[in-house]
């Protein structure tokens, strides 16, 4: 899929993650939440934090590694690695945090790999969930 980098796309992306996993067999409702969380979480850093503002494109692909759920987001945006970015002091009271920066933590959080590669032209962010039984 290759949407505009807009957040008024956000909905259609998480559609065609559970349409594309439910075409491919794997319905665990869990599982396909998690991963809806963290693609959600990449992609409005892609088009707020690596677009910003201006007009870009992201592709995703939706491929499945035995029973692994692998969803890969790519963009022309200057290069950032978000695995390179320390995790959060989540245990400092609201107060004392600053404000955002917990997209990156959630995209851990709720998947079981985070891949970073820079491409030619850009980005490439892999979220990995395991065990995500298809259903036969």
């Amino acid at each position: 899929m290759r949407i505009d980098a807009d957040l008024k796309n956000l909905a259609t992306i998480r559609r065609f993650i559970v349409e594309s996993a439910a075409q491919s067999g794997f319905s665990n409702p869990e599982a396909i939440a998690d991963m809806l969380v963290a693609i959600n979480e990449a992609a409005t850093n892609i088009i707020v934090h690596g677009y910003r503002g201006q007009p870009g494109v992201i592709d995703i692909k939706v491929t499945y590694d035995r029973d692994n759920l692998v969803v890969s987001l790519q963009d022309r945006s200057p290069l950032f690695d978000p695995t390179s970015v320390p995790a959060p002091d989540v245990s400092l009271p609201l107060a004392q945090r600053p404000f955002g920066g917990l997209g990156i933590h959630l995209m851990r959080q709720f998947t079981d790999g985070v891949i970073y590669r820079p491409t030619a032209d850009g980005n490439e962010l892999i979220l990995i969930k395991k065990n995500v039984q298809p259903v036969y």
